[in-house]
């Protein structure tokens, strides 16, 4: 038996710390020696504590309460934990991982009908969404978790959600509409002495007047969330208010103060291990650098950038690619058993039947009527048995309809994802080329004022840099994202024009992308001129006539 003081004192112990304590919180779980609910609770608080401080191990709280909650079938503690861990991956940037979770906390809430559960997945659902962009499908949870907040008269979590609301619609540039939510959500936060709140949404306020041009107020939030921040230990947030910082001095053109809030949220981001504001900073860097001209700073931290940003891309395709194979495996089996069941139950009851029937004919003819009734009974059973089966197997129709409909929106959604994300390398690709070009082109001026020794020591250099124009690695990843979306398009190619060779494809691939002559020039390292001299000699071995466009002619090859 439980003892009854111990749950007593947990139960004060949780009404005592409403602000959230995480020692005091840990010190329980420590002590706390039973494997039930309340230690479920208990690891799920806790970890509700660490999403700000500490994202992994949030994680790992999470983790611990999901799998204890199901050993008990702790359905409350489920939804919770998957809540907590869903947020956590959200905080590091694992956006697939972050919505698997919600998910799953939403059902589970809508199970057990906790209204205020839901909600909650709601706006965190919201802010995933969020932050890839979605603007419409994020403003469609803030505002399904607002109406029910609404209704629970919860004025702390309308005013969390209004900061996320303004937050898209500053990103949308809807300034006075943006400005509106944020000073409501600052004066229910301020009523409520929610520290979390108010920093949050002095943050989202820099970052209006920021756009704005407005520096001074803009420094004056920033700086207000950012103490908040330290007073509450939250170092997510503070890496944000230290990257926007940044930014805000490169507005102001002041690059060393720029190049110090960089430096410190790069050592915060990297302590709370969140990629996506290591992105950012990245970016920031090479901004600043090449507002300095100093080229060489400039292309280290763009790379830096890219790699982060491909590291992210890599993780999030590798994640969609895997959890749809697993969903589709998993519907198979599942319908696979369940026919297996149905035939397994279906040959028992026939074998059951004639067992009997086998039975009632070696009794003799003083049973016959008694025979001729179970006969009968026999067969209105089967009837109904037959029935059944065939409504089992239309609604298993239904369902196989079903999952072919959602497969097909799944390949449709992956191809449009990875569509954007082949454009948005080669636009990268473009750009590196081009920093890389303005980089040699500066350093030629140097040059030509330079001494002997040193122009030597230059020449050097730009050979460096030449060689990083086109290299193969870049190509094979280009090759990569671009067969992703046009499956099969080389091979056409080199079927029908078997004497193209390795740079005619690449033409092609840039021509099908529709990219101007600026961007291939960009791209393959040499002048507009020698673009245009390679598309004549392309179009000769296409044998396209002189009228006949040459993208038109590409098109046909792996038609999507």
């Amino acid at each position: 038996m439980k003892n009854f003081f111990t749950v007593i004192f947990i139960t004060l112990s949780f009404q005592l710390y409403a602000q959230k304590d995480i020692d005091s919180l840990s010190y329980l779980l420590d002590n706390y020696k039973d494997e039930d609910t309340i230690k479920v609770d208990l690891f799920n608080k806790l970890g509700y504590e660490y999403w700000i401080v500490n994202p992994s191990k949030s994680e790992l709280l999470g983790e611990q309460a999901l799998m204890l909650a199901r050993r008990l079938y702790y359905e409350k503690g489920k939804a919770f934990a998957n809540r907590v861990i869903g947020v956590a991956h959200w905080t590091r940037g694992n956006y697939e991982e972050a919505l698997e979770y919600l998910f799953e906390g939403l059902v589970l809430y809508k199970n057990i009908d906790d209204s205020l559960g839901q909600a909650n997945c709601l706006m965190n659902i919201g802010l995933v969404f969020s932050d890839q962009h979605n603007n419409e499908k994020a403003l469609k949870y803030y505002y399904e978790a607002v109406g029910i907040f609404e209704e629970l008269k919860k004025f702390d979590r309308i005013a969390t959600t209004y900061n996320k609301i303004g937050t898209i619609l500053l990103d949308e540039e809807k300034y006075d509409e943006a400005y509106n939510y944020l000073i409501k959500a600052l004066n229910i936060h301020q009523n409520n002495a929610f520290k979390y709140g108010i920093s949050e949404a002095n943050n989202r306020l820099g970052l209006l007047f920021l756009k704005q041009k407005e520096y001074q107020r803009s420094l004056q939030h920033f700086l207000r969330s950012f103490e908040i921040g330290k007073e509450i230990n939250d170092r997510e947030g503070m890496a944000k208010n230290l990257e926007n910082l940044g930014y805000l001095y490169i507005e102001r053109r002041d690059y060393d103060s720029a190049i110090y809030y960089f430096d410190q949220g790069l050592r915060l981001a990297n302590e709370v291990r969140s990629k996506k504001w290591l992105k950012d900073i990245y970016l920031g860097m090479k901004l600043v650098y090449e507002q300095q001209n100093n080229y060489s700073r400039a292309l280290l931290y763009a790379n830096k950038y890219n790699a982060m940003r491909d590291s992210l891309f890599n993780e999030e395709m590798a994640t969609r690619i895997a959890n749809m194979q697993t969903r589709i495996e998993t519907v198979e089996k599942e319908k696979e058993l369940e026919l297996q069941s149905k035939q397994i139950a279906l040959l028992e009851h026939e074998a059951q039947y004639d067992n009997i029937l086998k039975w009632f004919l070696f009794v003799g003819l003083a049973l016959i009527m008694l025979i001729g009734y179970l006969i009968i009974k026999y067969q209105q059973t089967r009837i109904k048995k037959d029935r059944a089966l065939y409504q089992s197997k239309e609604e298993l129709s239904k369902v196989a309809l079903e999952n072919v409909r959602l497969k097909k929106e799944e390949l449709e959604l992956e191809l449009n994802y990875k569509n954007k994300e082949l454009t948005s390398y080669t636009m990268n690709f473009i750009q590196k080329n081009e920093l890389i070009k303005e980089l040699k082109e500066a350093i030629q001026q140097i040059v030509k004022r330079a001494d002997a020794p040193m122009r030597k020591d230059l020449g050097k250099l730009i050979k460096l840099i030449d060689s990083t124009i086109g290299v193969d690695k870049d190509w094979e990843n280009f090759k990569l994202f671009f067969e992703q979306v046009h499956q099969d398009f080389f091979d056409q190619l080199k079927a029908e024009f078997p004497e193209l060779t390795g740079s005619d494809l690449k033409l092609c691939a840039l021509v099908r992308l529709n990219l101007s002559m600026k961007e291939t020039s960009a791209l393959l390292g040499i002048s507009t001129e020698s673009v245009k001299t390679a598309r004549y000699r392309l179009r000769k071995k296409l044998n396209l006539e002189s009228g006949e466009n040459l993208m038109g002619f590409l098109i046909r090859f792996n038609q999507e």
